[in-house]
């Protein structure tokens, strides 16, 4: 059994919420909140880092054993990538973590759903740390999956395309155009969709942003 600490890029703030998933057998867990971990893996297997935003990391299980008593320590690198830009393909989330995000998600409302039959087990959701921790991910999955459908119908690849500009900066374009929320992306299409973006790029131009 490994075990250890993730941590953000400056190698000292703990890092909740990371993928921890041995590479073989596709078994493992999240870092916890205070971004401690455990895996367990064979000498000749790998373990897989992965957090929405950062490089995902793949160690081999030898370097990461320090011994039964001691933490490795694992630190995370960001990417060039910000989650109101990213086009979420570039992280190819795997299937695993799809199907594990959707069950933190649904089990963040089942608590409610449940309070009747079960107000125990309902108000050890709602007060406890395990209870907060787990409304918190669910809340950053489903912010995940929200920005996966806009990058659908609207990313920076498609914004070049539908105005010719090749030097536009799509995160200041979004910014700008404020009513292109991403609940109006989603919920159009097409046409609607498209000329709302052009009616923004050519005030964006008379602007001269």
């Amino acid at each position: 059994m490994i075990k250890g600490i993730v941590t953000e890029p400056d190698s000292i703030t703990p890092m909740p919420f990371v993928y921890v998933i041995n590479a073989t057998t596709g078994q493992g867990q999240m870092s916890d909140g205070n971004g401690r971990f455990t895996v367990i893996a064979d000498d000749k297997d790998s373990v897989i880092f992965s957090f929405v935003g950062y490089i995902r990391l793949k160690i081999s299980a030898a370097k990461l054993y320090k011994g039964f008593y001691k933490e490795s320590k694992v630190v995370m690198i960001e990417t060039a990538y910000k989650l109101n830009q990213v086009i979420v393909s570039d992280f190819k989330l795997k299937p695993y973590e799809k199907d594990y995000m959707k069950r933190v998600i649904q089990g963040s409302k089942t608590s409610v759903v449940n309070a009747m039959e079960s107000p125990i087990s309902a108000l050890y959701m709602q007060f406890s740390q395990k209870g907060k921790e787990q409304r918190k991910l669910a809340k950053i999955f489903e912010e995940i999956f929200i920005q996966e459908e806009v990058a659908k119908k609207f990313n920076a690849e498609i914004l070049r395309k539908l105005t010719g500009d090749e030097t536009i900066d799509f995160e200041k374009f979004r910014k700008y155009c404020y009513y292109l929320s991403n609940d109006f992306i989603i919920n159009h299409d097409g046409y609607e969709l498209y000329y709302r973006v052009m009616d923004c790029y050519y005030r964006w131009k008379e602007e001269k942003r």
